[in-house]
């Protein structure tokens, strides 16, 4: 299992703590919708996809009362009628989306975590402490009994013994250290590569790769542990309340805001009001009780919150500006959440915290992914959304069918050179057209002589083009409609 905190990394939102430094949501309801683009895009299919995401962490009964072994080690599945069409789970990506916005990190990626360089790591430095001859990998059974915790930390933790753990769903991982192109990342991977564990759901966003066909039917063992961590009444640190919220007392307006607080046991999530005839959201309250510590004892106070937007909005958007291959999702960062780490004592420190809304958690509009090396005809990587369960009814593809004149994009991607001192280069053709609408993107050096790298068709999508080295460095591309 693990807390997040707030320092920015590439792709994430959030970073490897300690125990007793992580983020979490301090008010017990939790609101979320759904904006115009988004509806467009999945139609009432996306949205109850969405919704039954939700409801696997509305159906999780108070921290107190959690019994992990209730959960199990593997809730994913493959859908091979899934597979073959290319289709990514919409509920499956909301659903590590959500617990990262509860406040959980990747435990896989961060069993161990490299904290600085030390020469010791580079390939030469290796006969010197085994004897042996130089190479790229070095791996954990081989690292000095220094290495941790001087240079290497481990950020994963049981759920039970709340010690760093190198065991996931009670599954075993390892390391090695890969040195190269001057960075010396830790590779972490599973020691048995036959063990059923699937790992925790909370290390599935998606950013990319190959995931057509998988989906979770639910949260495993570590996943839940790490929830019930953070909302445990245990697990007391001094926080302020959210801005949002005030005294519910109608002969008073005082209310306490920082002090030291238990974990409010369950978060619920609750869909914004919206008005539907004029797409616009609508205002609510939520009344509830706050606990916190005075003296030593506990102390309650009746509060309410207005809730006028959505703390989680789900959109719809253009993910792969300035980016060669298209994320499947980006989301809101952490810059807003309040960081109480002096308060808690941890001076100059990262956490503990406060998740704070607006979170927006924009999936990516693709249509298809095309690669090409030195003019040759494109591959194709047709991924899309989906909704697909472990029945046999066919899976349902996004977007849901569209009608009308619409405006699609295809951005190309032209890189020169060998990685990683690569030249690359961007342009976007946005013709608007009809959906359904076939085109030929074709490329010429001379105006005259045209070659067809790919056709695609218009779905009011994102297609994104890359091509690898062309043979000239100088040329023309169209697209035209076949």
């Amino acid at each position: 299992m693990q807390a997040s905190n707030r320092v920015i990394q590439p792709g994430d939102i959030g970073g490897p703590m300690n125990m007793g430094a992580g983020y979490r949501w301090n008010v017990p309801v939790v609101t979320y919708g759904f904006d115009q683009s988004f509806r467009d895009y999945f139609g009432t299919n996306g949205v109850a996809a969405v919704v039954s995401a939700i409801q696997i962490l509305n159906s999780l009964p108070p921290a107190s009362q959690i019994v992990l072994t209730n959960f199990p080690a593997n809730y994913k599945e493959l859908n091979p009628a899934a597979i073959v069409d290319g289709l990514i789970d919409l509920k499956s990506q909301t659903l590590p989306l959500l617990l990262e916005h509860l406040g959980l990190t990747q435990p896989k990626r961060n069993v161990f975590v490299m904290k600085q360089w030390s020469s010791w790591f580079a390939p030469q430095n290796y006969p010197a402490l085994y004897g042996m001859s130089p190479k790229s990998f070095l791996f954990q059974y081989f690292w000095p009994d220094w290495f941790i915790p001087d240079f290497i930390t481990m950020r994963n933790f049981d759920p039970q013994t709340l010690a760093a753990s190198e065991y996931i769903n009670g599954a075993l991982y390892t390391a090695y250290i890969l040195v190269g192109n001057g960075k010396n990342p830790v590779t972490i991977y599973k020691s048995d590569p036959f063990s059923s564990a699937s790992g925790a759901v909370a290390d599935a966003i998606f950013q990319y790769g190959d995931y057509a066909g998988i989906f979770f039917t639910g949260l495993t063992y570590d996943d839940v542990g790490g929830l019930k961590y953070l909302l445990s009444t245990n697990n007391v640190n001094y926080e302020q309340l959210l801005p949002s919220v005030s005294s519910a007392d109608t002969n008073s307006n005082t209310f306490v805001n920082g002090a030291w607080r238990p974990g409010v046991e369950k978060i619920t999530f609750i869909a914004q009001p919206f008005d539907a005839q004029n797409n616009t959201f609508l205002p609510t309250t939520n009344y509830f009780t706050d606990t916190f510590i005075a003296n030593g004892h506990q102390v309650q106070q009746q509060l309410k919150r207005v809730i006028a937007h959505p703390d989680l909005l789900f959109t719809v958007g253009d993910t792969g500006k300035g980016d060669p291959t298209i994320p499947y999702i980006s989301r809101t960062g952490t810059s807003n959440w309040m960081n109480n780490a002096i308060a808690n004592g941890n001076t100059n420190g990262e956490g503990p915290g406060v998740i704070q809304p607006p979170v927006q958690i924009m999936f990516a509009k693709f249509a298809g992914d095309f690669d090409s090396f030195t003019d040759e005809p494109a591959s194709v990587n047709l991924q899309r959304w989906g909704s697909f369960d472990a029945s046999t009814n066919a899976p349902i593809g996004y977007p849901i069918p569209q009608v009308g004149t619409q405006q699609m994009t295809l951005r190309i991607w032209l890189e020169f050179g060998t990685y990683p001192t690569w030249f690359t280069t961007s342009f976007e053709l946005k013709p608007v057209s009809q959906i359904g609408t076939p085109y030929s993107l074709q490329t010429s050096t001379n105006l005259s002589n045209w070659v067809e790298l790919l056709t695609i068709t218009n779905s009011g999508g994102i297609y994104t083009y890359q091509n690898y080295n062309p043979l000239s460095p100088r040329r023309f591309y169209r697209l035209i409609p076949n």
